[in-house]
C-alpha cells in the first residue's frame, strides 16, 4: 500500500513538473494585434532572444535577418525599448497593422543615436496568434 502510495505521487509529481514547464515555455500566444509588439519590447529590454524571435511571424521574409541582427544587438548593445504609443489602423481578424512610436536609447555599448521611430507593424495570425510579419519605418528622429 505504501509502495502504491509513493508511485502515485512521484506520477503526480511528474505530471505536475511537466504542466509547469509547459506552461512557462517561451510559445506564448498574443490574443491581440497590441499585445504582441508589446511583448516585442518587452522581450527586447530582457535581451530574452527565444522570446523576441517568438513575437515574429516564422513566414516574415526578414525573419533569418531578424535572428541574426537581435543577437548582435544583444552582444554589442544594452538598450530601452520603449513604445510610445500606437494604434490599431487595421484588424480584420487575419491581418493587423499596428502605427507605433518608438524610443530607443542606449544603456551601454558601442556609439549608438538614440532615436524617436515611427512605423506600421503588419501583424498576421500565426494559429491563434499574432505575430509580427514585416515592419516599415516611417520617420526616424535622432535625440538626446
Amino acid at each position: 500500500m505504501l509502495n502504491m502510495m509513493n508511485r502515485i505521487k512521484v506520477v503526480t509529481s511528474i505530471i505536475f513538473s511537466t504542466l509547469i514547464i509547459i506552461s512557462c515555455s517561451n510559445n506564448e500566444d498574443y490574443y491581440t494585434p497590441e499585445s504582441v509588439v508589446e511583448a516585442n519590447a518587452k522581450y527586447m529590454n530582457e535581451e530574452k532572444y527565444d522570446e523576441a524571435m517568438n513575437t515574429i511571424h516564422k513566414d516574415n521574409p526578414s525573419y533569418p535577418a531578424s535572428e541574426i541582427m537581435i543577437k548582435q544587438l544583444f552582444e554589442r548593445y544594452d538598450l530601452n525599448y520603449k513604445i510610445v504609443s500606437m494604434k490599431v489602423l487595421e484588424d480584420n481578424n487575419s491581418e493587423a497593422k499596428i502605427e507605433f512610436v518608438q524610443i530607443t536609447t542606449k544603456i551601454n555599448g558601442p556609439e549608438f543615436k538614440n532615436n524617436k521611430s515611427t512605423g506600421i507593424h503588419r501583424l498576421k495570425k500565426d494559429g491563434d496568434s499574432w505575430k509580427i510579419y514585416s515592419t516599415q519605418m516611417t520617420d526616424i528622429q535622432s535625440i538626446n
